[in-house]
């Protein structure tokens, strides 16, 4: 499913890796009734509502408008309360809100300044499963970055005073510290890296005062605020982040951490772990050779784990690219390379360009239907015009793109063909062109080119700057 819900101005819209942004209700007569929380805009935190299966999202509504330009987070409790933590934008302090779910809507109460004695950033909030609520954050004082984890016994409605900073759980480093905590066997567990130099954790088991000592897991370095866990159901936690050298899980046992597995190299964003059936499913962003972020997942099998798995198939390479030359009367299959790193390939070979005179045209497909392409050019068009098509079985349907009418007179853009997957006409039909039935999207010169575009790749990848896993 691809459904648009809304824009963002602010510079994290969905906060980091490690949060939680799509809640749901998992019992009750509002089962399945999700809430979506984004920042909108740098100071304003917002929620749009959706019923199974989410094909229509209710007007969003400001919940916050008092946020720091920095990534928050939030939980949801047993009786569909959704629990959230973010930054002040005033005085950088750290901050909690309950909205409270009443008769199937939420409702927020007042927020709660938790700790203002440092400057604070990267929130995590936790609810355990014997009741008490957790915050960690980063905090900033004295030149250096801590990592501090602050309690709550009546789910948020009161804290310890605001100048006290909770359990320090790091001894301070000249470089951010990023944590997010998960439970197992009534075990807490705060994962973090520090400094760019390690991953760690300690552990606070139930009942106890004391959290254990840390416990180093890697020491590459290149680490940040790139790194996720999730718990199995019978226990294991899986543990995902991103290194130098790139991708990388561990798993605990409860009692052995298994050896280091490097899942991608090459530069990957906002890994998320999760398991499902007993396997570890690992959800990341992968960038491409186009520059262009991937979205792909690796799985285990039996304990191992397999290739990389393209997350949607329509956010992926063109199944087919053909080149036709109006006065050649001819196609010319460049799909090999659209796909490819090389300038300047993507053109007919009669009209030297990818379109140039009237009726030249430009035929991108994939085995269904698809909302998106990305088209990058060695040499920009002017002068000229085009019309993009669909086929509904009978005839060519002229559109205009949801993204706006593009006449290749930029060296790069990417073309919102419709604004989401249900937005795609519902009477788009494979067609056959060339030999190849596909579903396939025209691109047709009606005003001749002054100056002819010359391609360099055409792709259905979207450029994925950031993706939350629902919980």
């Amino acid at each position: 499913m691809d459904k648009f819900i809304a824009t963002s101005t602010a510079t994290y819209p969905l906060g980091a890796p490690c949060g939680r942004k799509c809640l749901k209700i998992n019992s009750g007569i509002y089962s399945g009734r999700m809430a979506f929380l984004y920042a909108s805009t740098p100071n304003n935190i917002t929620l749009a509502v959706a019923d199974f299966p989410y094909l229509e999202f209710s007007s969003p509504i400001d919940i916050i408008t008092d946020a720091a330009d920095t990534p928050f987070d939030a939980t949801i409790d047993s009786d569909g309360n959704i629990l959230l933590t973010y930054i002040g934008v005033t005085a950088g302090d750290l901050r909690f809100v309950r909205l409270d779910f009443a008769g199937g809507s939420w409702s927020a109460g007042t927020p709660i300044t938790v700790y203002s004695s440092d400057e604070c950033s990267y929130p995590h909030i936790f609810k355990f499963s014997t009741g008490t609520l957790w915050l960690t954050f980063t905090r900033y004082s004295s030149g250096a970055y801590y990592l501090s984890a602050k309690a709550s016994g009546d789910n948020g409605d009161t804290w310890s005073p605001e100048s006290d900073p909770g359990k320090t759980l790091t001894s301070g480093n000249s470089q951010q510290v990023y944590g997010l905590m998960v439970e197992s066997g009534l075990t807490s567990y705060v994962f973090y890296s520090e400094g760019g130099s390690k991953i760690a954790y300690r552990s606070l088991p139930d009942s106890v005062v004391l959290w254990n000592s840390e416990v180093v897991l890697a020491t590459e370095g290149g680490y940040d605020e790139q790194i996720n866990a999730a718990v199995a159901a019978d226990g294991r936690i899986g543990l995902t982040y991103i290194s130098s050298s790139g991708l990388k899980f561990r798993e605990y046992s409860g009692s052995a951490w298994s050896g280091e597995n490097s899942l991608e190299s090459g530069s990957v964003f906002w890994p998320e772990v999760k398991y499902q059936d007993g396997e570890a499913y690992v959800i990341y962003a992968c960038e491409t050779a186009s520059g262009l972020l991937e979205s792909r997942y690796v799985r285990t099998q039996d304990g191992q784990f397999g290739s990389a798995v393209v997350l949607d198939d329509r956010r992926s390479a063109l199944s087919a690219v053909l080149v036709y030359s109006s006065s050649a009367g001819s196609y010319e299959d460049k799909t090999v390379e659209a796909a490819s790193d090389d300038s300047a390939d993507v053109i007919h070979s009669v009209s030297g360009a990818l379109l140039s005179l009237t009726d030249d045209a430009v035929y991108i497909g994939l085995d269904q239907p698809f909302n998106f392409v990305h088209i990058n050019l060695a040499t920009t068009g002017s002068g000229g015009q085009v019309s993009w098509k669909y086929f509904d079985g009978q005839v060519w349907q002229t559109f205009s793109p949801s993204g706006g009418d593009w006449h290749f007179s930029a060296s790069s853009r990417d073309v919102l063909l419709w604004d989401d997957y249900q937005s795609i006409p519902s009477d788009w039909q494979k067609n056959t062109i060339s030999g190849g039935s596909r579903y396939w999207i025209a691109i047709v010169t009606t005003t001749s080119f002054s100056t002819a575009p010359v391609g360099t790749r055409l792709t259905a990848i979207a450029n994925t700057g950031a993706m939350i896993q629902g919980r």
